[in-house]
């Protein structure tokens, strides 16, 4: 009996101590995979990995098409960005705070306020796996408008 509680306890100990909520437990990368940064304004984008130092690291592909950490160009270094989730799921990346809109382990809508219309900007984090070929920014942002039924708002 005193086993079973031992046990009992030990497991409950180790869920409560967890420091991460949920969405910063899939922001999280594994080794071979990464988030692409699409933003709802930009016609390009970006790589990222978020690892459990809540340190974010932008990536790129060399020219043999291998990810490596990108570290700025010519006197601009590129430094990682702190990143925390709260409770209330804002997150702050660097010196930015973001509304989560919705997230699921494969992706993440953000939305921002800017000062002209529409007043809200978007950012979709798409994880993939490093040997994945990155598709063009408007084919995220085209699915979630075309299949509006499979989001989670």
């Amino acid at each position: 009996m005193k086993t079973k509680f031992y046990a009992l306890a030990l497991t409950f100990v180790f869920i409560s101590c967890s420091d991460l909520n949920p969405i910063e437990e899939s922001l999280i990368t594994k080794p071979d995979e990464h988030w692409v940064y699409y933003n709802s304004n930009s016609s390009h984008f970006t790589h990222f990995k978020f690892s459990k130092d809540k340190l974010s690291h932008r990536y790129e592909r060399n020219s043999k098409g291998k990810f490596q950490e990108y570290l700025g160009e010519k006197d601009v270094v590129e430094v990682p960005l702190k990143w925390s989730v709260t409770k209330d799921s804002i997150f702050s990346w660097g010196n930015f705070k973001y509304d989560v809109v919705s997230f699921t382990d494969d992706c993440i809508v953000l939305n921002y306020l800017i000062k002209t219309k529409p007043f809200v900007g978007y950012i979709f984090l798409v994880k993939q796996k490093d040997n994945e070929t990155t598709v063009g920014p408007g084919t995220i942002e085209q699915k979630r408008i075309n299949h509006s039924e499979k989001n989670n708002l």
